[in-house]
């Protein structure tokens, strides 16, 4: 007959016994029944007698209710109320089982291993394995592992198959708003992140409203789960993926990822590159002067100072410079005996964010040839056409301007600031020519004042007189040049107004410069 029963919350418990043989008590009632009370499913299936008559070597059972295929834990109980397998001074008959699950159409679906041999004098034994339910059982057969020629005294057998319990793998996803990889007091979870599981089983999940999330119904195995973008213009606190060993039936809850908003570095700047020997001590690194190797260059800035050291070409750099004004200096105990700057002690460098800053160069010459003469200073709009700088004029900006040391041909550039102001500084004595290189102020103007300037600069002397003036230029008229000329003497001999007319250096057009009136 058969019973349906119920034991642990959640756990279903079939109960089936064979009855068939007089005066032998029931083997639920002395050791098998007890394989019933923990699992989901048990079966007493009354197998031999204990008489010492040939018996069929299996029971067959139609169960209760069928077993869906699924990983089990199976125990088995085989029960024999006289364990005794002699039957006579030689010989012993083996009492060993084991036991088929079939489905519908009579096919196997699992098969268990042989039971160990029942040990004499011991009412039964349990055995315990795995048990992997391929198809939905309907009948459960029990066999003997081995039959004497005359009798084996097993008269029962109980199996209990319980589901593999199974894991979880979570849980949270979260703002780690102190970027310390831990989920703080406070810091709250991150609903729709994307998260994924591979491994023994693959899946995916978003998290909730409060950044949780769960894989369960899994099997013991290795997985990896990992993790999605976060929301925008974040980036992770922690690893991006976590690797679990799960075990049967694990709850696993720390595979835990933190996310913060995305640090915007500052870009970082450069300022170098020379220290060379200034042989003719002019401030200038000529074509054949070489670098300095080994002289320390100082940067500092209101956070504290850097340092590089030339390399064999006399360069150096200082890397990772944030924006900011610095002052390059030279220590001048790590240059050559005898020597001295011939350029500006101090570099004043106003360095932008990411910017690269590499003329901060410094000339080493011998000592008492020393380059500190200026020549400077103004390129502006001459706008009465006087050759002077009046009160009101304006200023040229961007105005190329070129210093050449008549010496040895060496040249300069500079380029008219804001202000109109250019200099030329740390200039050794002697003999210069500074030329505004007209190309270089706008098509409508032209110069009032020599394009050359010629000076001869003692040590140590500035000289700001070096200014250019320029004036809104008139269109062609397409009349040659000599037209002009004749114009003019013609207005000069019969009386009247002048006109004079300048046309500059290397340009057609003429302008007016002034006009007058002749008596």
């Amino acid at each position: 007959m058969g019973t349906l029963t119920r034991g642990r919350p959640g756990l279903l418990v079939l109960l089936v016994a064979l009855v068939g043989v007089i005066g032998v008590p029931a083997a639920s009632a002395q050791g098998p029944a007890d394989c019933a009370a923990d699992h989901t499913i048990s079966i007493d299936a009354l197998l031999l007698n204990p008489n010492s008559e040939f018996a069929p070597g299996e029971a067959i059972v139609a169960l209760p209710a069928p077993i869906p295929a699924g990983d089990y834990i199976l125990t088995m109980v085989s029960y024999d109320e006289h364990s005794s397998k002699l039957i006579d001074q030689s010989d012993q008959v083996n009492e060993q089982w084991y036991l088929e699950l079939l489905d519908a159409q009579d096919g196997v679906v699992f098969q268990s291993g042989v039971s160990p041999d029942l040990p004499d004098e011991q009412d039964w034994l349990t055995f315990t394995s795995s048990a992997a339910v391929t198809g939905e059982a309907v009948t459960m057969r029990v066999r003997h592992a081995a039959i004497g020629t005359n009798v084996n005294s097993i008269i029962a057998s109980c199996a209990g198959f319980t589901p593999v319990p199974t894991g979880t793998i979570g849980d949270t996803v979260w703002a780690d708003d102190n970027r310390n990889g831990i989920q703080d007091d406070g810091e709250t979870g991150l609903a729709g992140v994307p998260v994924s599981l591979s491994g023994a089983a693959t899946a995916d999940a978003v998290t909730d409203a409060d950044g949780r999330y769960m894989f369960d119904g899994l099997a013991a195995g290795h997985y990896s789960v990992t993790v999605g973008d976060g929301p925008t213009d974040t980036a992770l606190t922690t690893p991006g993926a976590v690797d679990v060993a799960l075990g049967v039936g694990q709850g696993f809850a720390d595979a835990d990822f933190g996310f913060a908003p995305v640090v915007v570095e500052p870009a970082l700047g450069t300022i170098g590159d020379a220290v060379w020997s200034d042989d003719n001590g002019n401030g200038w690194m000529d074509g054949s002067e070489a670098g300095l190797p080994g002289v320390r260059v100082v940067v500092t800035h209101t956070g504290g100072t850097l340092d590089a050291v030339t390399n064999a070409d006399g360069r150096y750099r200082v890397d990772g410079l944030a924006a900011g004004s610095y002052e390059v200096t030279v220590d001048m105990t790590t240059v050559p005996a005898g020597t001295a700057l011939t350029t500006a002690p101090v570099r004043t460098v106003d360095l932008t964010a990411g910017a690269t800053f590499l003329d901060a160069d410094f000339g080493v010459g011998a000592a008492g040839v020393k380059a500190t003469a200026t020549v400077g200073d103004l390129v502006w709009m001459d706008t009465n056409l006087n050759g002077l700088f009046d009160s009101g004029e304006g200023v040229l900006s961007g105005v190329t301007l070129t210093l050449k040391h008549m010496a040895d041909g060496t040249t300069a550039t500079a380029v008219s600031a804001s202000n109109g102001k250019y200099l030329f500084v740390g200039l050794p004595a002697g003999d210069y020519e500074v030329r505004v290189m007209t190309g270089t102020a706008p098509n409508s103007v032209a110069l009032t004042t020599a394009g050359v300037y010629s000076v001869t600069l003692a040590e140590g002397q500035t000289s700001l007189i070096a200014d250019f003036g320029f004036a809104q230029a008139l269109p062609s008229t397409g009349f040659e040049t000599a037209d002009f000329g004749i114009a003019g003497l013609v207005l000069l001999l019969i009386g009247g107004a002048a006109l004079v007319l300048v046309r500059p250096a290397g340009q057609t057009p003429w302008h007016l410069v002034d006009a007058y009136e002749v008596h």
